[in-house]
């Protein structure tokens, strides 16, 4: 395919000395020798089999052959040009990139982080919206999401960020009542509405046996962190959800029990070989951020 596409540097200079009906000023139009245009010239006329000038004092004319040539050489290197640039320009553009992301991780710990991200891609318009719903990318409404799941997901393509590595906290007027861990059982126990099963499987990791009934539920992270913070009792917290309380001393860690919960974090993009580079660029931001947290707890 394309056989008979001459040599582009060659055409560059017939271009500009066709255009200056000069070798002279298209030697200086591209920044290169009066010698080196002429060799580009000869070795197009040596492609093409006939002669593209008469020289005459200090100037040249197009033999008939490429004056027929000329305006086609002009239109294929113009439309090159502007699909370059156009292509180049891509990169500086507006473009909106629409994520979806668990509550849990865009309320404290995603917004608080955002600016650095526009900061280092101020072409892009962030449409950041909160959800916990399976995501249909076929539907395209979204870019990227963010999940955190028991299984693999299906029919995405998926990048594993973290496992959720939960902490136990509680407000530090509730502390010297938590000792050890068989003090949980004369506590409160705040709850994940929407993972009641936490509670039994760090039970179960420790090899305490609940009897404690007395529970609290809430639907999210947050108001896990509030409710414990207010001293209603003891919650299962990711620690990057809790950073902030952990530092000001709002929530405090009784005693280390470390726990990995059975839910892993995921990001997910459509099922595709390749992906745009506004997301490439939010993938790798993302992987950046998340690196200190592979360990946590």
């Amino acid at each position: 395919m394309f056989t008979s596409l001459p040599p582009l540097n060659a055409l560059r200079a017939f271009e500009s000395a066709a255009r200056l009906q000069s070798i002279t000023l298209a030697s200086k139009e591209l920044h290169v020798t009066h010698g080196a245009i002429s060799k580009q010239i000869r070795v197009l006329e040596d492609f093409l089999g006939f002669a593209l000038f008469v020289r005459l004092h200090k100037k040249v004319e197009l033999t008939d052959e490429a004056k027929r040539y000329f305006p086609h050489v002009q239109a294929a290197l113009q439309t090159l040009s502007s699909a370059t640039a156009d292509l180049r320009s891509q990169g500086s553009r507006p473009q909106t990139l629409a994520i979806n992301v668990l509550p849990s991780l865009t309320i404290n710990w995603l917004i608080p982080r955002m600016e650095q991200f526009k900061s280092r891609y101020p072409h892009l318009y962030v449409d950041l919206s909160i959800g916990d719903f399976a995501v249909d990318f076929s539907q395209g409404r979204y870019d990227i999401a963010i999940r955190s799941s028991t299984k693999l997901p299906k029919g995405v393509n998926y990048i594993k960020l973290m496992d959720e590595d939960l902490c136990l906290v509680c407000a530090p007027s509730l502390a010297p009542k938590l000792q050890c861990i068989e003090d949980i059982n004369h506590v409160t126990l705040l709850k994940h509405t929407t993972r009641p099963e936490l509670w039994d499987y760090w039970a179960e990791k420790v090899g305490l046996v609940l009897t404690q009934e007395q529970t609290f539920g809430v639907e999210h992270f947050y108001m896990l962190s509030q409710a414990a913070a207010s001293g209603m009792g003891a919650a299962l917290i990711p620690r990057f959800f809790i950073e902030e309380q952990l530092a000001n001393g709002s929530l405090v860690i009784p005693f280390h029990s470390t726990f990995t919960s059975p839910y892993v974090y995921y990001l997910l993009t459509p099922k595709s070989p390749s992906l745009p580079l506004k997301v490439q660029a939010f993938i790798e931001w993302m992987l950046d951020l998340f690196a200190p947290y592979r360990n946590a707890c």
